[in-house]
């Protein structure tokens, strides 16, 4: 009888520990696994911090063409450098050009310095990545230079414009100099009333 219950005391114990000691193992093995959602985020989609867009003010020419962007603001774009600087552009078509010719325009910098493309969403007026924007070339509505690449956000939004104005759909890494000359030598199709300032 003494025997029986001396054995009862001892399984009951070593299954008492063994029980501690999966639940340590478990709880060591979710802590040393576990990450916070900061971490996990940034594990699974490293996000470089972005230089914002910057203020363009009134006595800021374009970096292409000369022009004054502040007049513009709709059609604004603008580069921020890795060290800081920005230059300015009265619509994409010019920053498109500068940026593909760099060489021209910019003596202190090259394409490797760019550190974001900014430019302003046709439909919103917002500020959005120029490298995640959908474009539209050569549509019917002029800008500031006469023929443009206007921006959006939204594919769908890009989508309808160019069902009801024309042009190509094209994304950032689409656009070279090919595409750049095909919207030249338009300008006196512009007129005054055909481009919007805003």
């Amino acid at each position: 009888m003494q025997n029986s219950r001396l054995q009862h005391f001892y399984w009951k114990r070593i299954l008492t520990l063994t029980a501690i000691l999966i639940l340590a193992m478990v709880v060591g093995c979710a802590k040393s696994g576990s990450k916070t959602a900061e971490q996990a985020s940034a594990i699974e989609s490293p996000r470089i911090s972005l230089p914002q867009p910057m203020v363009i003010s009134q006595d800021s020419s374009c970096g292409r063409c000369g022009m004054y962007p502040a007049s513009y603001p709709r059609w604004q774009s603008q580069i921020i450098f890795k060290d800081g600087s920005m230059t300015p552009f009265d619509g994409c078509k010019c920053m498109f050009n500068f940026m593909l010719s760099m060489e021209q325009y910019d003596k202190d910098h090259s394409s490797g310095d760019v550190a974001v493309v900014w430019v302003r969403d046709f439909e919103t007026g917002k500020w959005i990545n120029g490298e995640d924007a959908n474009f539209v070339v050569g549509s019917k509505m002029m800008g500031p230079m006469g023929k443009e690449l206007i921006p959006f956000a939204d594919q769908a939004a890009a989508l309808k414009f160019h069902q009801e104005q024309g042009g190509k759909m094209m994304t950032y890494a689409e656009i070279n100099l090919d595409v750049l000359k095909s919207l030249m030598g338009d300008m006196k199709k512009q007129g005054h009333g055909s481009h919007m300032k805003m």
